[in-house]
């Protein structure tokens, strides 16, 4: 993810330094919605996994640990409204009202599949983190990837692009805290202002009937 943020940043300098341009910039929180395979998705990957084995679901450090979204039809506005009344030259953060961190992920995965989710807290993650991260990553996905794989063959579904996959950067304490009020002063409203149940369960059935999401999981 840093190196990520960095090639981002040196894109939005790149556009700032090119003479007579007009433009905007626009950062977004972790986006989610239908389509999304990197947001808040692999969450919700994990969480299946966890509905099928019936074993409790617990992440690193604590609920607190902020994960800003805004959802990609708001994303979408934004970016169309922006064309018409962004000032040229501003940056606009995109973040929905939830103030989302991971005990409002967690609640949500609670109430779609019925599991019991927790947290290691920072006593126990911060040993986890001494012991050594990349090994930590490894150990993580060598215990989601393979039932994952099996829960989607019991379904018939042989591909798919979902993953619960985390790279090691995503373990570490990194909050994406983000205000993205600045872009209301142009007219812009939120129409998903905060993330629900509901939303996760559209995501779902949305991959469910693409083919690439077991089907049956949700409550």
């Amino acid at each position: 993810m840093a190196g990520i943020a960095q090639a981002r940043l040196e894109a939005e300098q790149a556009v700032a330094n090119t003479p007579g341009l007009n433009y905007v910039i626009v950062r977004p929180a972790i986006v989610y919605g239908p389509g999304d395979i990197l947001g808040v998705t692999p969450r919700v990957v994990i969480g299946a996994i966890y509905k099928e084995s019936g074993e409790r679901m617990e992440l690193l450090w604590s609920q607190s640990l902020r994960l800003n979204t805004v959802h990609v039809e708001d994303v979408v506005s934004a970016l169309w409204h922006l064309t018409s009344h962004g000032n040229s030259g501003s940056i606009y953060n995109l973040s929905d009202k939830n103030d989302t961190n991971q005990g409002k992920i967690n609640e949500i995965l609670e109430e779609i599949y019925g599991i019991k989710t927790g947290f290691l807290g920072k006593a126990k993650s911060s040993i986890a983190k001494a012991l050594g991260m990349k090994q930590l990553t490894d150990f993580v996905n060598d215990k989601h990837l393979k039932p994952w794989s099996d829960l989607c063959k019991s379904r018939g579904i042989l591909d798919t692009p979902l993953t619960p996959y985390l790279d090691e950067e995503l373990l570490y304490k990194c909050e994406t805290s983000i205000n993205g009020s600045a872009i209301e002063n142009t007219g812009f409203a939120y129409n998903r202002p905060n993330v629900t149940a509901d939303a996760i369960r559209e995501v779902i059935l949305d991959f469910v009937h693409k083919g690439v999401f077991p089907d049956g999981l949700i409550d």
